[in-house]
């Protein structure tokens, strides 16, 4: 009676060979994909288009921009200028980096605004009790919706809320 001998891997020279070159390929493909392999020629820049316009009109022409990683990220951050109030009269100062909608003024003499950003509200009509009533546009709990009552260049009256689609609601009474 014959024995055979048992098959091994080096009774097979082509499986360790396939198995490694395998897992070198493998390794080549995730190294393109992760460190972005490939040229940085400039054959797939974007086409740049510049639109002119004549004084008075205004073209807003769409504009393609790859952005390329040199890992490190660079942030410009524009300080916005907060909106000045005058030094005289009554006037209503609504704050909000996201869009509001409220309204203001006297008993009769209401005024609806929908806006975002840092504005300033004229109050006419001072005689009475002024109200400002505002609301949040969105479900942000990050910043603040801030409504102040001026009078002659000094806040006489402030609330705010952060709550999603909060409402503040203040009344003054000179």
């Amino acid at each position: 009676m014959r024995h055979r001998k048992k098959a091994s891997l080096m009774d097979q020279p082509w499986l360790p060979i396939a198995a490694v070159i395998g897992i070198i390929a493998v390794l080549a493909i995730a190294a393109v994909f992760f460190l972005g392999g490939g040229s940085s020629s400039p054959a797939a820049s974007p086409a740049s288009s510049s639109g002119s316009s004549s004084p008075g009109t205004s073209t807003a022409a769409p504009q393609t921009t790859l952005l390329k990683s040199t890992g490190v990220a660079a942030i410009t951050v524009t300080a916005t200028t907060p909106a000045s109030v005058p030094a005289t009269g009554i006037w209503v100062e609504v704050n909000y980096l996201g869009s509001f909608v409220g309204q203001y003024g006297t008993s009769g003499n209401m005024s609806v605004e929908k806006d975002s950003g840092d504005k300033v509200y004229p109050v006419n009509g001072g005689n009475g009790t002024i109200s400002a009533i505002f609301q949040k546009q969105d479900d942000s709990s990050r910043h603040d919706l801030t409504v102040q009552i001026w009078k002659d260049g000094t806040v006489v009256k402030f609330a705010s809320n952060s709550s999603a689609f909060g409402i503040v609601s203040i009344d003054y009474t000179p």
